[in-house]
Order: C-alpha cells, then structure tokens, then sequence
C-alpha cells in the first residue's frame, strides 16, 4: 500500500482533499501532522507567509500577526511592528514545534493551521494517510454487500490495495457495468467489482465544520466622496508653501504630501517631513496622508519585501511618524514591485494594515490602471484591507515605447475603472485625474518626444500658435497638431471639458472620491468641476 500511495519515508502521510489524492505528501512526527507550506497556502488561507531563509511563518489577520520560528516549541500572538496602545505580544507554548524547515522545505502543523483556517482532518495509519474537507459535501454512499477486495485497477488481475468487508461504507466515484471506483472511509481510492455494490446508492453526506471566525476588516472609508491632491515635496523647504497650493482648492479633503521614500532594503526610509505643515494643513480643515515611494535607484526591492525585519522597520518608523507628526493617514505608492515579489508586497500590504487599523490611520495604495502586467499588485486583496484603492488614471500615453496620445482619455479611464471594481467595492475606489498633459512632437524620421506641461502652461502654448482645438466625443478630451521646424506637434487637452466628462463618467460608478496628481499644475477653474463632484 506504501507503494501503491507514493509513500517513501516512514514519516510519510498520503493527503487526500476531498475525492482527490493532492501532489503532495504530508508528514507524520511524533502524532503531529504537517504539511508543506505552499499547499498550507492554496488549499487553506493566503495569508500564511514563510521565508525559509529566515526560518519565520508569519499568519496575518485583519488585527494581529502571528509569528511562528523554525524548530520552537512556542509561538507568538501580537508579533506585528507597530501594537496598538496596551497590546503586548504573547508566547503560546507548544508541544512541538508548529513550523519547521527541512531539505530546503516549510513545514506547518495542521492542528496550528486550523486555528486560522476552515477544515477538518482524520489521520490514518498503517501507513499513513490523511483525509481533508475543507467544505460539506454530499456523496454517492453505499455500503459493501460482501467481502471482497480494493484493487489498483479495473482488473482482476491489479494489485489488492485493501481487503473490504460486507458492511463496510463506500463513496462511489463513478460506476461500469463491472467495476466501480469508489473511496473508502479511510481515505484509500481504487476499484470494487460492481456486483459487490447495491444497485442504488444513498447521500452520504461529510461535515467541515467552521469553526474559525476570521477578525472583521474595519475600514476608516467615508461614506461620501472625498477629494485628495497630492503635493510634490522634492526638497523640505517646499514644506513652506502649502498656502500658495491649496489658495484655491476649496474642495480639498485631505493632502498628501509626498515625503517618504525606502531608502535601501533594511527599511529605512528617507523623509523630507515638517510637523508644522501638518499643523497648518489641519488648521485649514485638511487631513494629511504622506505618499511614501519605492523610487529610489538601485534600491533592493525583492530582498526588503522579502525581509521580515525591514518590512517590521518600514512599518515601525512610519507608525511612529504618523503618531509624532500627527498626520492621518499614509499612502502607500509602490510602482516599481518586481513580479516575483508578489507575495512579499502582499504581506507588507497585510502588515502596515494590521498597524494603520491599530492606530486609527486611514491607508491608501496607488495603482497603476489594471493591465496584466500589474496583476501581482493583488488589488483584491487591497480592496479587503485598505481604506482606500486609488488608480492611477492616466500616462496611458507616456513616450515614445507607449506611442503618441492621451494622457488619459475616455474609454482608458473607463476601462481602469470597470477592472478595478471588479475586484475593489466602489466605496473604497478612488479614480486619480491628471492636471497636465503632454506635447507630443514627431520628427521626419519617426523619432517621439515629450514634454508634460500643466493647464496652464497648455493654454499659453495653443494661444501663442493661434490654435482652434476640436472636440473628440469618443476620446472625452479635445485636440489639435501643428507643424514646426519640421515636425509634427501634437496635443490632447487637458482641460474643463475634459475633466468634466471624465467627471461624468465617473459619477456613474458611485466611486469613494477623486484624486489629483498634481497640485500646482490645474487651472482653477478646474477646482470648481471637482467640488460639484465631491459635493454628489
């Protein structure tokens, strides 16, 4: 039967998930069962994450982080960076290790996993073997009519996997005039000569308790549309003129100012913070959000998403700038997140959650517009633990890789949209508009340039060359070209019409709120078209 199971090592466990014998064997050590810990995470929860170099499994939930270290005989509730105010961490003692790296493999007790997880499951021995449901379920039953045998095959010839006796209960898998697959109680699979079944089967029905009531995801989401900007700091002494930013911006809710970027994979972080511009943007009715970016040349993104460590400093120091400098929320602008690092972004995502709920702090991701190269973002998994999803809407058009064009027109925007609420409540989405657009010149020999120019600095170059731009209904936006010094200069407007038919668009969605990139660069009238928005 070891051979039959695909079972080597006297501590091999033969795993079946429901009717299904799964690709990987668990083990068996001193009575505890184990399993790997990528079926931990595909069959059980996402949320349980390992880095074996490091010998660490963390579990994530809406308010903790259980931290769990290779071979200890103890693990730790409330091991995330920043607690809230009287929390404190707590060492469970154990029996056995919970976790454990062996032969380049993470290993999970399944006792541990379902504390955080929905599933029962019955060890077998002689050998061993393990049957998991991981939901209900209703089986063909039926019960053996006389003694016989479990073959290998549909053959009377194949190997006997296990004798059956009259009264012993079956699930029929599926039936033939001769044999019939059918799985035992014990969790074996084979074939039973069909004479030896009842013609006619009963439910039998298979119970997986749930047990596990996951903490809820409290959210610090408004119920009404709010309007952010974001405001470039590239040096501290910008600090200085939010008044100038904001003079006419009445339908502002909340600023953010981008100070923060990781400097290096140990989670540092560089910052070009002032307290007293938070004191004046509160003053003036305005909650804070820092941007903090992952912008940094030559910074080492897998090795700091993959880091423990520089994940807990990252979250630490931002926590304690927040509750020193007193701002509000952070927003989280990662654009440079290398595909193979997916899991490690989502597990900082789940860990600066966890602090920003702790500490009353409203948390934002920016988001390129859904494309398949972005999918690793996991913007489902954001839609469930942030306050709030912001695309980015627009560079649709960038440079001369991305070809001439919009900045972000109609059907772009739409489309971001749609593919986001896909997988992100309405409520917690925020579509970004740009301030600027892009001149856009082709020369005789095919090469594209750019320059991104703001409103204003877009009306002074159509007035200073006498040009008459015309309305595309498709594109939301109007447009006009001219030719120059042998090149071809064109250009689509950003500008109230076409802020407000994406207003428009946008307005059908019942969408958490608008953002701008960036303050400085708008006409203001433009302010008035976002206020009627903000206002419903």
């Amino acid at each position: 039967m070891k051979g039959y199971l695909g079972l080597q090592g006297a501590e091999d466990a033969a795993v079946m998930l429901g009717e299904d014998y799964a690709d990987t064997n668990a083990m068996v050590r001193s009575g505890v069962v184990y399993w790997d810990e990528d079926d931990i995470v595909a069959n059980f929860a996402d949320n349980f994450w390992v880095n074996l170099d490091e010998g660490v499994l963390l579990v994530t939930t809406a308010d903790e982080v259980v931290r769990a270290d290779s071979g200890e005989l103890y693990y730790t509730r409330h091991a995330e960076a920043a607690p809230g105010k009287g929390v404190k961490p707590e060492q469970i003692q154990t029996d056995m290790p919970v976790f454990f790296v062996e032969r380049g493999r993470g290993y999970i007790s399944l006792d541990f996993a379902k504390q955080f997880s929905n599933f029962t499951y019955t060890l077998f021995t002689d050998p061993y073997r393990v049957q998991i449901y991981t939901k209900d379920a209703t089986y063909d039953g039926a019960d053996i009519l006389k003694k016989t045998q479990l073959r290998a095959a549909d053959d009377i010839k194949s190997d006997v996997v296990s004798q059956l006796h009259a009264g012993d209960s079956v699930y029929i898998l599926s039936r033939g005039d001769d044999w019939a697959k059918v799985r035992t109680k014990d969790a074996l699979t084979g074939y039973v000569e069909s004479r030896r079944l009842p013609k006619d089967s009963y439910d039998a029905d298979v119970k997986a308790p749930q047990d596990y009531t996951p903490p809820p995801y409290t959210a610090l989401t408004e119920d009404k549309k709010i309007c952010i900007a974001w405001h470039q700091v590239t040096v501290a002494d910008a600090n200085a003129y939010l008044g100038d930013r904001v003079a006419s911006a009445w339908p502002l809710d909340v600023i953010s100012p981008t100070w923060y970027s990781i400097a290096d994979k140990s989670g540092t972080v560089k910052s070009l913070a002032w307290q007293s511009y938070v004191q004046d943007a509160h003053a003036r009715g305005l909650k804070v959000w820092p941007l903090v970016d992952d912008f940094t040349d030559g910074l080492d993104r897998a090795g700091f998403l993959a880091s423990t460590d520089s994940r807990n400093a990252f979250v630490s120091y931002m926590v304690d700038q927040a509750v020193s400098l007193g701002f509000d929320g952070i927003n989280l602008d990662f654009e440079v997140v290398p595909a193979d690092s997916a899991s490690g972004f989502s597990q900082l995502l789940r860990e600066l959650s966890v602090a920003c709920r702790a500490h009353g702090l409203v948390f934002s991701i920016d988001n390129y517009p859904p494309r398949p190269s972005t999918e690793h973002y996991n913007r489902a998994l954001q839609g469930q633990i942030a306050d709030y999803v912001i695309i980015m809407g627009y560079d649709e058009h960038w440079g001369s890789s991305s070809g001439v064009g919009s900045v972000a027109s109609l059907p772009f925007v739409k489309d971001a949209i749609e593919k986001t609420l896909a997988v992100v409540p309405a409520n917690k989405t925020i579509n970004a508009v740009p301030f600027y657009t892009r001149i856009w010149s082709t020369a005789r020999d095919g090469t594209i340039s750019a320059t991104a120019v703001g409103q204003s600095a877009q009306a002074d170059w159509l007035a200073k060359r006498g040009l008459e731009p015309i309305w595309s209904d498709e594109l939301g936006q109007h447009y006009t070209q001219t030719d120059e010094n042998d090149k071809l200069y064109q250009i689509w407007l950003e500008d109230g019409a076409s802020m407000q038919a994406r207003i428009d668009l946008m307005a059908g969605y019942d969408l958490g709120g608008v953002a701008c990139w960036r303050l400085g660069l708008e006409d203001p009238s433009i302010w008035d078209i976002l206020g009627k928005y903000r206002r419903g």
